[in-house]
This record gives structure tokens, C-alpha cells and sequence, in this order.
């Protein structure tokens, strides 16, 4: 019986510290984060089919296409370490 009153407490311990935003700014912040992952994910596939194409044109759009890919990447992992930080700002645009 201890055990299940320890799981209690501290499942109101987390609930308690984390914020709790609205449905809609958490669906926007799921999109920015699909949209970003996807990019990624479409970059990088391109980054290993186009250079098989063989032209020097092609090479330029790859290297773009990569400094795209891994700024999106960069800037996804950074949105994730401080996602409260970005909700509250959704939550400050979507909700005036």
C-alpha cells in the first residue's frame, strides 16, 4: 500500500511544476515542430540522392540544401530544450 501512496505524491509533485497551456497552442507547437522535422528529413534524403546526379549545379543546391537541413536541425533541438520558454510565447501571440 506504501507504494501507491508514493506514486501519488509524486504524480502531484509533476503536475503540479509543469505549466499547463491550451489545447490550441499546444497543436500549434506540434505542428512547428512536424514541419521542422519533416524539412529535416526531406533535406537530408536530397542531400544523398542529388549528388549522384553528377553536376556541378546540383552540388550547389546540396551544399544550400545542407546548411538549410542543419540550421532546421539545430534550431528544432534548441525548441525542444526550452519548450515552456517557447509555449509561453505562443501562448502570448494566440491568445491576445
Amino acid at each position: 500500500m506504501s507504494k501507491k501512496n508514493n506514486l501519488k505524491k509524486g504524480s502531484e509533485k509533476t503536475t503540479g511544476s509543469e505549466m499547463e497551456f491550451s489545447p490550441k497552442v499546444e497543436n500549434v507547437f506540434k505542428l512547428i515542430l512536424r514541419i521542422m522535422s519533416w524539412i529535416v528529413g526531406i533535406v537530408f534524403v536530397l542531400i544523398i540522392l542529388l549528388p549522384e546526379l553528377n553536376s556541378p549545379f546540383w552540388d550547389n543546391v546540396t551544399r544550400i540544401l545542407f546548411y538549410i537541413g542543419l540550421i532546421d536541425f539545430i534550431v528544432f533541438i534548441i525548441i525542444e530544450f526550452v519548450a515552456d520558454s517557447v509555449k509561453k510565447f505562443l501562448s502570448g501571440i494566440i491568445d491576445e
